[in-house]
Formats: C-alpha cells, structure tokens, sequence
C-alpha cells in the first residue's frame, strides 16, 4: 500500500469525527475510511479522474446521520473555515463533494424544494426519491390524490424545476401544480443561484 495521503479526505473525515459524538474512524485503506457512530457508520471514498487527479469524495451515509446533525450546510461551505492553509481551502474548495449518490448543494436544494411546496400547500406530499445522479434527482409527489413526477436539475447558474404527470391528470389540477412548480423554481434559483446570475450581468 502506498503512502499517499489525501487531505480532503482526511479533513472531512476529522469534520465528521469532531461533530459526531463518540465517533470512531477506521481507516481501510488511503483512499478509503470509516466513520463509526455505534452500530451505524459513514464511508467515505477519494474520487479520481481519468488522469489519477482527485476530483472530490464519495460518501456513503445510509442512516442520513450527516443530515440528522446537521452537518449538510458545514459540508456545503467547507473550505470557509480551513484557515491557516490556502492549499486545502482552494482543494476543498474544488471538491465535489457526493453523499448518497447527490452532491451536497444538491441535497440542500432539494430539502428547500421540499419546504417551498409545504409553504404553497399542504395538499403536497412528497412520496420518494427516484433516481439519483450527483446534480440531478427524480422524485414522487402527490397534491391531493394526484401523483406527479418531480425532476430537480442544479446546473451552476441555474437550477430547473420540472414535473411530468400521467394523463389521467385533470388539466385544472395540472395547471394548478405547474404554477406552483414555477413559484418553486423561481424561489430556489433566488436563494441558491441569485448571486452567479447578477455577476453574468
């Protein structure tokens, strides 16, 4: 086994150590840890490119311990609070760093997607995630009786908000979910996007 040592990994695998109480690491192997919260753990994994060049980290977090501390918008802003080294900030921040299959803003995103219909109405009901693919997701909700399919696209200046119903949805019903989806859209893209759209100006 090499030597090599990946300091992205290491200092979010000691962020994660340090916000979860009575945590443990075990270490596999240089590009492989483990963070041990009782009988739940938390994998994390050192990306590549096709070059060998560190692109960001794989985390597995099949129990949402990460969400339940709160550590998702730690995580988002993380090389905020490296000091000292300009290295590992400019490296943390180039990393992308993925939890379950969704990068990290992309999970933030989706969490306000999901608050932002609770606010219009409660009549909405998210069902589940569908598919999952780093900067996009596919998920199920209902409004009343009626399902629809929600996609979430975060691209970097923009994020797309899209749903895709069944026909035997009533046109008045379909009206109704696609203006709220705009309202959706148009609140995510302020909070999460509104500052990249003002400097392309």
């Amino acid at each position: 086994m090499n030597n090599t040592t990946y300091p992205v990994l290491e200092y979010i695998v000691n962020l994660l150590k340090n916000a979860i109480a009575d945590a443990k690491v075990e270490k596999q192997s240089n590009t492989v840890s483990v963070v041990k919260d009782g009988n739940d753990t938390i994998r994390l994994e050192q990306l590549f490119d096709n070059s060998g060049n560190s692109t960001g980290i794989a985390i597995t977090d099949k129990k949402d311990i990460i969400f339940s501390e709160d550590l998702l918008e730690t995580l988002d802003g993380i090389h905020e609070n490296a000091k000292g080294d300009a290295t590992l900030k400019a490296a943390l921040k180039n990393a992308i760093i993925i939890i379950n299959d969704l990068d990290v803003e992309t999970q933030l995103i989706f969490q306000s997607v999901k608050d932002c219909f609770d606010q219009l109405s409660n009549s909405y009901e998210f069902v589940k995630i569908t598919k999952k693919e780093v900067n996009k997701l596919k998920s199920q909700f209902k409004f009343g009786k009626h399902s629809f399919d929600l996609s979430v696209v975060n691209e970097s200046t923009e994020i797309f908000v899209t749903a895709e119903f069944a026909a035997a949805v009533d046109a008045p019903v379909k009206k109704t979910i696609e203006a709220d989806i705009s309202k959706v859209q148009n609140a995510i893209n302020k909070i999460f996007k509104d500052d990249l759209v003002l400097a392309k100006k």
